[in-house]
């Protein structure tokens, strides 16, 4: 049943429950949500007593799958993890991380890891949303994965507008990896 939620063949899904007791996990709606079947997930959580676990939204947010997100907060009482947004911040995700922020009723929060794997990624427009609407910040390795990416955009924007600073690794690694133009700005 796990594979069959896994790939959203829902029709496969509905089979398996009819022709005898299934066995199933929390992993089923865990991975529809993953994979942004909410209507595998809508129908798991009306004819399945096993739920998810915090995977489901967290992994949800991961891949964009936003409609998943606000379905399975309205309906299920798992919830998510910091994670949540870190892992969408991380992948460009930025209707999703705006729609957490939003949310002010979710407690989940987030960490400096979310900003930091922004950056890493290259993804500036994360980093200057974040920047401006969350609390938690970035640490100096914002500034030193993105160097060591190769992302000047990154670099020069969190060295003009964050107090985190960064470290050696900054130029050591942007140099090691040859990324002339950002070792000569």
């Amino acid at each position: 049943m796990e594979f069959a939620a896994s790939c959203g063949h829902l029709d496969v899904l509905k089979w398996l429950h009819t022709i005898k007791p299934m066995i199933c996990s929390t992993e089923a709606m865990d991975r529809a949500a993953a994979n942004g079947h909410l209507d595998v997930v809508q129908w798991l959580h009306h004819n399945r007593t096993e739920g998810c676990t915090t995977n489901a939204m967290d992994d949800a947010a991961h891949y964009g799958h936003l409609e998943v997100v606000k379905w399975l907060h309205t309906n299920r009482t798992e919830g998510c993890t910091k994670n949540a947004l870190v892992f969408a911040a991380a992948n460009h995700k930025i209707n999703v991380v705006k729609w957490f922020w939003l949310h002010e009723n979710r407690t989940e929060g987030s960490t400096t890891k979310a900003m930091d794997d922004a950056a890493r990624n290259g993804h500036l427009e994360v980093v200057k949303w974040l920047h401006t609407h969350r609390t938690e910040g970035c640490t100096a390795n914002a500034l030193d994965s993105a160097a060591t990416e190769g992302r000047l955009e990154v670099v020069q924007w969190l060295w003009g507008n964050s107090t985190e600073g960064c470290t050696t690794r900054a130029i050591d690694s942007a140099a090691f990896h040859r990324h002339d133009s950002l070792v000569r700005w």
